[in-house]
């Protein structure tokens, strides 16, 4: 009897380790995943690596590309920042909403967290779009409107370019 309580409790213990091991890589997975589906909601689409993997195609000019860059170089790391952060919030608010000890008023609370990282995240966004516009001229619209048509972000082009 005896023995099967040790060997009970080492069985335990073994795959209590072994799970413990492998925590970071799912919360990794997690804060990934809700990434990828905070992009998908957010109703801008990510251009600027596009825009930069076809820049010759576009026809960029040097300092065209040296904007772009700039932009990027300045405010990449601080919105991917922003989305792993709401992405976390994320995942934090689906376990605490699963706890009968929390709020709804502090659910609302974390829900109103994310509401601004969201808006931080479309700020940032928006900030990109508008450094592109600014920096694009007509031909460079139509090069990257014909890029666009070949690429799946579900993205279509305006009608005034497709008759081009």
């Amino acid at each position: 009897m005896g023995s099967r309580i040790i060997l009970s409790l080492s069985f335990l213990l073994v795959t209590q380790m072994s799970f413990a091991g492998s925590a970071p890589d799912q919360e990794q997975f997690d804060i990934n995943s809700s990434i990828e589906k905070l992009d998908k909601i957010n109703y801008l689409p990510n251009l600027l690596p596009v825009i930069l993997n076809n820049k010759d195609f576009i026809g960029l000019t040097e300092e065209q590309i040296g904007k772009l860059e700039d932009w990027r170089r300045e405010n990449r790391q601080p919105m991917l920042a922003a989305m792993k952060q709401a992405a976390v919030k994320r995942i934090k608010i689906k376990q605490a909403a699963l706890s009968p000890t929390i709020s709804s008023a502090r659910l609302q609370q974390m829900q109103n967290d994310i509401f601004r990282l969201q808006r931080q995240i479309l700020e940032y966004k928006l900030s990109c779009r508008d450094n592109v516009v600014r920096t694009f001229n007509d031909e460079n619209w139509t090069s990257f409107f014909m890029v666009l048509a070949d690429e799946d972000i579900g993205v279509s082009v305006p009608v005034i370019f497709s008759e081009k």
